[in-house]
């Protein structure tokens, strides 16, 4: 039985699962099929995971979809009790969704670190951002037109995946709905976490301010005197980097600090008068994270 929380659902939420349950004794026709892959079953608390989404619309779909629809995705535990939700707008709107069409694409997300540890079932569907009401798919319904696609294992963090934040960092800072933070660098800074001692992978998703520029700011990833990686930030989108690391790169130590560097730093206050922020700014990172492989 796919069951909720009450505190993570608002009364609109409600009254959309509601018509959905009277919906299916009407046996209704399903609007597409929808499937998910997962990069990887095993996943460690505060890791990255890539969803890739894919919804067939049916072939026989009689009635256009007049309204803009978004995805959920629930990850929910061992008893089908809701843990968190991912709901996004899909990349094409359902109202353009027509007869025969796949709509496909890669969501990256991160597993926040929640309290608890074992086996999670995935589910998705569709519902109104008016009212809340969802529509009905084909897959494995587990209820309320909420369809299971994949299951996966969450595991506790490797001891080497928890990250220090050493010198060259300002202090944290959110977003104003809370739901985003990040941490501005200076022109060096550095991260340090326990030596695995075998081959590993970094992940780092930053913003850079090249636009500030005359020229692109280079981003370099440097271990001890080797520099690991260079890349121009040439945009100020968000730039996902993933940086694979040998056992012999992270040396012998027990510990290993690693630094990025950004050769051009602005400063808010010298740019704009009215601007109050007098520190020195290199690019914006948003998430690290640092796994053995």
């Amino acid at each position: 039985m796919y069951k909720l929380r009450s505190s993570t659902w608002g009364p609109v939420a409600v009254a959309g699962w509601l018509l959905g349950s009277f919906a299916c004794a009407e046996d209704p026709v399903p609007v597409a099929t929808v499937t998910l892959g997962v990069d990887r079953v095993a996943v460690p608390l505060g890791a990255p995971l890539t969803l890739q989404l894919r919804f067939d619309v049916a072939t026989d779909l009689a009635d256009e979809l007049t309204a803009d629809h978004r995805v959920f995705v629930h990850f929910l535990d061992d008893r089908q009790e809701l843990l968190w939700t991912e709901d996004h707008d899909p990349p094409v709107p359902a109202s353009q969704w027509r007869p025969g069409q796949s709509i496909e694409y890669e969501r990256r997300v991160t597993i926040p670190m929640y309290p608890y540890i074992g086996e999670s079932l995935i589910a998705v569907g569709l519902y109104s951002a008016v009212d809340g009401a969802r529509i009905p798919l084909a897959g494995s319904d587990i209820g309320q037109f909420a369809y299971h696609v994949a299951s996966i294992r969450l595991e506790p963090q490797h001891e080497s995946s928890f990250i220090t934040y050493g010198e060259g960092w300002h202090p944290p800072e959110f977003a104003g709905d809370g739901r985003r933070q990040w941490r501005w660098m200076t022109g060096r800074a550095v991260l340090s976490f326990r030596n695995p001692n075998r081959d590993s992978r970094f992940v780092l998703e930053f913003e850079g301010r090249s636009d500030l520029f005359d020229s692109a700011q280079r981003l370099s990833l440097v271990l001890g005197d080797r520099v690991l990686r260079e890349l121009d930030v040439d945009s100020n989108e968000t730039i996902r980097l993933v940086e694979e690391i040998s056992a012999a790169d992270l040396g012998a130590e027990d510990f290993v600090e690693l630094e990025l560097r950004v050769d051009r730093t602005f400063t808010p206050a010298e740019i704009d008068s009215a601007a109050q922020d007098t520190r020195e700014l290199g690019v914006r990172v948003f998430y690290t994270y640092f796994e053995p492989l």
